[in-house]
């Protein structure tokens, strides 16, 4: 491509791989950027998910250490062995806080403080176990159980407790379970329990304001995006319409009224309207050419007897002022056979350029037989009659100035006020006889 070539306009092709990378690239932006939203909000629901299990694990560690009090508070008191075994089938079977802390290891990682908190509150959970195990071992003891169960028959109680009364031994268990130290582990283990609830609020608070603040950039990220892909849309449709829409509707408008094309729209639009003209024009000269031989006389160059007989058809259409001449050639035949053929040929060319230039320009003059002529004259009317005679008598000169032809013209002229007819031909070619019987040369108006 030439640098002239190159500023003749935007190729489609080009515009549309432009609009295609750039609607990609912006696609590929809004979908990083969705999934960048997607791992925000994955993130705040795990948050509270983790927020969640540290609440229930943190309220069943609380829960399971409240009822293992209780149910060791009541043997101790009571000596009742339904207490103890509800005890044992927490501790040993049930094993609410161990499960409790393993589901909270699944969604904390090791350094979470959450799961280190909750980790002493099991460890101080396990100490007070000790304390009520010990305190039901000496209640057993006081009661001489001989049934004892694997986990309280373990539990050693020491010299100093075996020498004791059941009644000391008694009120040395009710004292571990209700005394100053036995609550100070329970509300430590409470504590412990709000206060691994407390950080896991703290650090989702600390997660969802940073997700927020991370949404909230996405967000306009996105709206940003939309937006650019919005005007992109408005440029497709511009762009579309003038480089593509806007010509072919000209193009079809042109081509139905057999027209030229517009060189307008893309680069291609644009070639193929400069091919299509380049058509265009061919066909224009090659009907211009074929046209010419079928309304023009070969040898006289002067419209023939088909073109004539259309000016008569249309002429009849119309309510207009003509004149019809009917023009013979004088002693055609002797041309002929004193300078053969082409002598011939050459009075009637030369008769032919005389008719052309004597008549006007908006004059119809035709040949419409061997040596037959005949003119229309649109807008002329019998006041003229006298103006064609002249005209005619300076072509019989004209004529009589070739020395090698000496040939003349007969002429019948008629007028008519509503054009062509039949009646009109048959008024001039009166005149004309009139002409031939006077002894031809001259020229003769039809009268009534």
């Amino acid at each position: 491509m030439t640098k002239d070539e190159s500023f003749r306009g935007i190729k489609i092709s080009f515009v549309n791989l432009f609009f295609t990378v750039l609607t990609g690239i912006v696609f590929c932006f809004i979908l990083l950027i969705s999934n960048n939203v997607k791992n925000r909000f994955n993130d705040v629901n795990d948050s509270m998910s983790k927020f969640i299990i540290c609440q229930q694990s943190s309220e069943k560690i609380k829960e399971s250490a409240n009822y293992l009090t209780e149910q060791a508070r009541l043997f101790v008191v009571t000596g009742s062995r339904e207490h103890l075994d509800s005890y044992l089938k927490e501790y040993l079977e049930t094993r609410s806080q161990q499960k409790a802390f393993r589901e909270l290891e699944k969604v904390c990682s090791k350094s979470d403080l959450a799961l280190q908190r909750l980790r002493i509150a099991l460890e101080q959970g396990n100490g007070l176990i000790e304390m009520e195990l010990y305190a039901m071992r000496l209640v057993c003891e006081a009661m001489q159980e001989k049934d004892l169960p694997t986990a309280i028959s373990k539990i050693a109680i020491g010299d100093l407790d075996k020498s004791s009364s059941p009644q000391e031994m008694k009120e040395t268990a009710i004292n571990n379970l209700f005394g100053d130290g036995y609550m100070i582990y329970k509300l430590r283990l409470n504590s412990n329990c709000q206060l691994t609830v407390a950080a896991i609020e703290q650090q989702i608070k600390k997660d969802l304001n940073m997700n927020a603040d991370q949404l909230g950039s996405n967000i306009r990220r996105l709206r940003v995006l939309f937006f650019v892909l919005l005007i992109v849309n408005v440029f497709i449709f511009i762009g579309f319409g003038f480089l593509v829409i806007l010509p072919l509707g000209k193009f079809r408008t042109s081509i139905e009224n057999d027209e030229k094309l517009d060189v307008i729209g893309s680069l291609e639009f644009k070639s193929l309207a400069e091919s299509y003209n380049e058509i265009y024009e061919i066909k224009a000269q090659n009907e211009k050419s074929l046209l010419k031989k079928a309304e023009y006389d070969g040898l006289t160059g002067i419209l023939n007897r088909r073109a004539f007989d259309q000016i008569c058809e249309t002429s009849a259409q119309k309510e207009q002022k003509i004149a019809l001449l009917l023009i013979d050639m004088d002693n055609f035949k002797n041309v002929n056979d004193t300078y053969g053929h082409l002598g011939g040929d050459n009075a009637l060319k030369s008769l032919a350029a005389a008719l052309s230039e004597t008549f006007r320009d908006t004059d119809y003059v035709a040949r419409v037989g061997g040596d037959e002529f005949a003119a229309i004259l649109p807008n002329c009317d019998a006041s003229a009659a006298n103006a064609i005679k002249k005209k005619i008598e300076r072509i019989n000169k004209r004529l009589s100035q070739l020395a090698e032809h000496f040939v003349s013209v007969s002429v019948g002229v008629a007028f008519s006020d509503n054009g062509f007819s039949k009646e009109l031909y048959d008024k001039a070619d009166k005149a004309l006889y009139m002409v031939k019987e006077r002894g031809k040369r001259g020229c003769e108006v039809y009268e009534s």
